[in-house]
C-alpha cells in the first residue's frame, strides 16, 4: 500500500513520519532527514551516525535534537550493531535491567515494552518498522541486500509470532526510504548470494546497463517476502523515496561513491 508518509518540521528538524500511526496515539516514531542539523561537508546537516568519521559532539547534539522531539535523549536510544544480518533481539525487561544501548551482531529489535526507544541507521539500506496493535508490540529491522535474502524481515514476523503470539495477518509493516531499483545495479556477489536464496524466487531484478550486472528492487522483494510469510498487503505501507535520486533530503553511501556521508535514523516506541 503507498500510503503517503508526511515530511514535517519541529524546531528546525525535518523527519518523516506515517499520519495514521500518529494518529493512533499507540506509537512515537520517525526517520530522519538529512535537514536541520550542524554537521559540515558530507555529513550535512543532521548526520546520526558515529560510523562515518563525523564529530562526536555534532552527532550527539544532532541526536539530542532529533529524539528531543519525542521527548527521548540519546541514552535511552537501544539499537543493532548492524552486520548485514539477519539476527533478531528481544528486548525484554531482563535486558532492559542491564542498561546495555548498542546489541552486538543484530539487525533488528522487537518488543512489547512501553516507552522503550528501538532505532536503527541507514544510508540506502531499509529500515522496516513493525507493529503489532493487538498485543502491543512493535520491531524495526535493519535490511541491505544481504539481509533481504537472508530473509530478516520474516525472521522479524516468526519472532513476534514466537516471543508475543503476534499474527502476521495482524501485522502492520512501514518501510521507510531507500534506495531504489533505479539507482542500484548489483553485480555477481549479489546474483550468487540470490540463487542461494530461500527467497529468490520473491526477489525482483531488472536488466543492468554492465555486462553481467542487474537492478535490485529491494522495495518489491521485500514486500514480496512479508506477503509470503502472511503480512496482509494492505498493511504494506511503501513509498516512492529514493535516497540517491534525493541527496538533498537523504544521505546514500551509493550515491556517496565511496566517500564520507552521514546515517539518517528510524526510531519506534509504544506510548
Amino acid at each position: 500500500m503507498n500510503e503517503a508518509l508526511s515530511l514535517t518540521e519541529k524546531d528546525g528538524i525535518y523527519y518523516l513520519f506515517f499520519p495514521r500511526w500518529e494518529k493512533s496515539g499507540m506509537v512515537g516514531h520517525g526517520f530522519s532527514t538529512r535537514l536541520g542539523g550542524i554537521s559540515k561537508g558530507p555529513f550535512a546537516y543532521l548526520n546520526l551516525g558515529l560510523k562515518g568519521g563525523d564529530s562526536p559532539e555534532n552527532v550527539s547534539k544532532n541526536r539530542k535534537s532529533f529524539l528531543g522531539i519525542w521527548g527521548k535523549q540519546e541514552g535511552d536510544l537501544l539499537y543493532g550493531e548492524q552486520v548485514h544480518g539477519k539476527e533478531v533481539f528481544l528486548v525484554d525487561r531482563d535486558f532492559l535491567d542491564k542498561g546495555s544501548r548498542e546489541i552486538p551482531a543484530t539487525d533488528a529489535l522487537i518488543t512489547k515494552e512501553r516507552q522503550v526507544l528501538l532505532g536503527a541507521f541507514s544510508a540506502d539500506c531499509f529500515l522496516t518498522f513493525f507493529l503489532d496493535p493487538e498485543v502491543p508490540a512493535i520491531g524495526v529491522a535493519h535490511a541491505g541486500w544481504r539481509g533481504t535474502l537472508m530473509g530478516i524481515l520474516a525472521g522479524v514476523v516468526e519472532a513476534m509470532n514466537e516471543k508475543f503470539s503476534s499474527k502476521p495477518d495482524a501485522l502492520e509493516v512501514l518501510l521507510a526510504p531507500a534506495i531504489g531499483p533505479c539507482c542500484y545495479e548489483v553485480g555477481k556477489e549479489v546474483l550468487e548470494l540470490c540463487n542461494a536464496s530461500p527467497w529468490s524466487s520473491d526477489t525482483v531484478f531488472y536488466p543492468g546497463i554492465r555486462p553481467g550486472h542487474s537492478f535490485l528492487d529491494l522495495q518489491k522483494t521485500n514486500c514480496n517476502i512479508l506477503r509470503k510469510v502472511g503480512i496482509k498487503p494492505a498493511n504494506i505501507i511503501t513509498n516512492g523515496f529514493c535516497t540517491c535520486c534525493n541527496q538533498d533530503l537523504f544521505y546514500s553511501y551509493r550515491g556517496a561513491k565511496g566517500k564520507a556521508t552521514g546515517s539518517h535514523l528510524g526510531i519506534i516506541f509504544l506510548r
